[in-house]
């Protein structure tokens, strides 16, 4: 069988690239070349390509011929990565605090806010849709008595439009049906007080935003 040597360097690219984002990989941690050769079972040339496309894009310093390491960037990929990595984690943490609190969710101030999102959604309204999943957010906060967290997600919304508009605003629309059958799901596994449900929702939601990312 021969390969196309383009096709398996693409494939560890995408590979590396989504260690990376989800942060396997830290900023300074190093890659070798023939290691990552042999972990793919391809040549070192194969493998170097794979390297340079993460440098071209910005992910990854070279530091000598056959070494590279992960840098510290705000490419577009990576810094939207974090920031979802830390209201996804948010969301898990409150979860849990209503877990182990006990305290029932009270559902009709939610499902406002959810069919607020189901009409921007329809209409491609990005600032209705934001506010209503901030709203669901916030009101979530508030029924598990962690109102703190509502203002770290005021923060990133307000980093991310700042950052690129118009990336925001195409990444979340793009994800925005999605989102809101995840969240109606959250809602009925709080409403059931099956906690362990919602966060695998939570998390299998995080894990299609990265997926989006590392198309």
């Amino acid at each position: 069988m021969i390969l196309n040597n383009d096709c398996v360097a693409d494939e560890i690219y995408a590979s590396i690239k989504r260690a990376v984002l989800c942060q396997k990989y830290k900023i300074g941690d190093t890659i070798e070349v023939q290691n990552l050769a042999a972990e793919f079972g391809v040549s070192s040339h194969i493998a170097g390509q794979a390297l340079q496309l993460l440098c071209q894009r910005g992910l990854l310093n070279q530091l000598t011929d056959d070494m590279y390491d992960v840098k510290e960037t705000h490419s577009k990929e990576f810094y939207y990565s974090g920031r979802f990595q830390i209201m996804f984690l948010n969301m898990e943490y409150i979860i849990q605090r209503l877990k182990e609190t006990h305290i029932p969710i009270v559902k009709s101030p939610l499902i406002i806010h959810v069919e607020a999102m189901k009409v921007g959604v329809q209409n491609r309204d990005y600032a209705t849709y934001i506010d209503a999943c901030e709203g669901f957010y916030l009101e979530l906060c508030k029924q598990a008595n962690m109102s703190i967290l509502g203002k770290s997600l005021r923060t990133i919304n307000e980093q991310l439009t700042a950052f690129d508009d118009i990336f925001g605003k195409k990444f979340l629309l793009t994800s925005s049906i999605c989102t809101v059958e995840a969240v109606e799901l959250i809602m009925a596994a709080l409403e059931e007080r099956d906690y362990d449900e919602a966060i695998h929702v939570v998390q299998q939601l995080y894990h299609y935003y990265i997926s989006l990312l590392v198309d």
